[in-house]
């Protein structure tokens, strides 16, 4: 393995060409930090943290820090004095914990099949992470990066690690369209025999409608995600709205609408995957129903 040199990263993908508001940055920065603070403490409550800013370089939106611990229980003071870093396999663990679940298992395999972590460093990271992670501190600081980050819709990405070399970017990124299930915006709200459905608020663009008064799937697109998606339309009133004439829009390209979804995931080796017709739609919040 390469020299260590002791940093972590919070890494912003952006738009082509486009640079992201530094107010946002900062302030998301702040809570990643904060949040690695949290985690590192409830991992190991003898030492005090702190995060020092090393660079934030240009293109993306890469902030580089340290995270160092100092002693504060008496017995430790005895064994280490002044501020150190921390070892790699606990700035892993931590930095795992202030992310969000999308991104944990793909940057733990990429670390764990890495320069050959051994058994017992895969063990310690993995306790490290499930120590940190169910801290409420901690939760909350991870949800209020991704929360802030919405407010700038140039910031097209988020991920976490510790950076190798200057053009280094995360394994695992948190793409924009899923801010709000990160910074816990919509939460599983039902989890039964491996299920679960999570409400999600979006802005979306009509694609194909099903011009039926019928629970019949529709197309809808985002702006600067690509690809599309369908989910089944079972707004009731607006879909007799709709038979009735009563939709305060024209047909037209790029309709803009506002839809308010649950989404049923079943649980599989591990990972949330989408039911078969799992995404509905169950309120149009706009176009507007007369």
């Amino acid at each position: 393995m390469e020299a260590d040199s002791g940093e972590l990263s919070l890494y912003f993908d952006t738009a082509p060409n486009e640079l992201a508001d530094l107010e946002v940055v900062a302030a998301a920065a702040i809570q990643w930090a904060q949040g690695l603070k949290a985690a590192a403490t409830a991992v190991d409550p003898d030492y005090d943290y702190r995060v020092n800013l090393v660079a934030a370089k240009p293109g993306s939106s890469n902030w580089i820090a340290k995270i160092e611990a100092s002693a504060i229980n008496q017995q430790a003071k005895r064994v280490e004095r002044g501020w150190k870093k921390l070892p790699l396999v606990m700035r892993l663990g931590i930095g795992l914990a202030v992310a969000v679940p999308i991104t944990i298992k793909p940057t733990y395999e990429y670390w764990t099949g890495h320069d050959g972590f051994s058994d017992a460093q895969k063990r310690e990271l993995k306790e490290i992470y499930e120590k940190a992670a169910t801290h409420e501190s901690v939760q909350a600081h991870s949800k209020a990066i991704y929360k802030t980050a919405q407010r700038d819709r140039k910031i097209t990405g988020i991920g976490t690690g510790v950076p190798e070399g200057d053009h280094w970017r995360p394994p695992a990124t948190v793409p924009a369209n899923q801010f709000a299930q990160a910074d816990g915006l919509f939460e599983a709200q039902q989890q039964v025999q491996g299920d679960r459905i999570i409400p999600q608020t979006l802005d979306v663009v009509l694609v194909t409608p099903r011009l039926e008064n019928a629970p019949r799937a529709w197309t809808f697109r985002q702006e600067g995600i690509p690809g599309t998606f369908n989910a089944v339309m079972k707004d009731k009133k607006f879909l007799a709205a709709l038979e009735r004439r009563t939709i305060r829009e024209t047909l037209r390209v790029d309709i803009p609408m506002r839809i308010r979804m649950e989404i049923k995931q079943h649980q599989v080796d591990g990972e949330w995957k989408v039911t078969r017709q799992g995404r509905v739609v169950v309120e149009v919040l706009s176009p507007k129903v007369d």
